[in-house]
């Protein structure tokens, strides 16, 4: 993680200007809806500050889906972007999600599943797989508190919103006895990811973007 939050910090050093020095550089590590992670933050003047992270999850939550309880394989992201302070730690953020992968499904079941309206033993299925298909950039807001650049150590929170767009939600299966590609599950796997988007609609389009963390100041 240090040679991650290292990284960040020449990469957001680099597009600062030459005077960016006198105004402070912090440090963050953070969880949240991005995972676990950490952020690198140098001042421009005392209300501008460019900041970027990353995130990792080090775990698959199980969500219900359609009804199918599924494990979420959600992906590493890096963010980039500029923070406006409207006073000395109230501030607001813009910038960029890039995530590194698509978040992925996988369901192993002991029950028989309806899967598109056809029901389906577990051996048929094999494992459920799943992939929502979305932009690997996306723009975000956000409403945040605490300031990474004020000296010592403190706390920050981050409230926002990642514009993903509505992803394509594509399902298959493996090593079930029926196949993927052939019918019946075939046109049953087109019907579920049909009624998934469907049933989430515009809920997909946009990510939470929420992070609580410790900040380090250094003057």
């Amino acid at each position: 993680m240090i040679k991650r939050i290292l990284a960040v910090a020449v990469l957001v050093g680099v597009g600062a200007p030459q005077t960016v020095a006198a105004q402070g550089l912090g440090f963050g590590v953070f969880g949240g809806s991005l995972g676990l992670g950490g952020e690198a933050a140098v001042g421009v003047t005392d209300r501008i500050v460019l900041r970027g992270g990353f995130g990792v999850f080090s775990f698959e939550p199980t969500v219900d889906v359609s009804d199918l309880s599924v494990e979420l394989d959600m992906p590493s992201s890096y963010h980039a972007g500029i923070d406006l302070y409207l006073n000395g730690s109230m501030r607001l953020s813009g910038g960029v999600l890039l995530r590194i992968d698509d978040p992925k499904l996988s369901g192993t079941f002991t029950e028989p599943q309806e899967i598109g309206g056809t029901e389906f033993s577990p051996a048929e299925i094999g494992t459920l797989t799943g992939v929502l298909d979305a932009k690997d950039q996306a723009p975000y807001l956000l409403i945040g508190f605490g300031k990474h650049i004020d000296p010592g150590v403190g706390l920050f929170l981050d409230l926002g919103v990642a514009f993903v767009g509505e992803p394509d939600v594509r399902l298959g299966a493996q090593g079930g006895s029926l196949s993927p590609d052939a019918e019946p599950l075939k046109s049953a796997l087109e019907r579920e990811a049909q009624e998934i988007e469907d049933d989430l609609q515009g809920y997909l389009k946009y990510f939470p973007f929420i992070s609580l963390g410790l900040r380090f100041g250094v003057s």
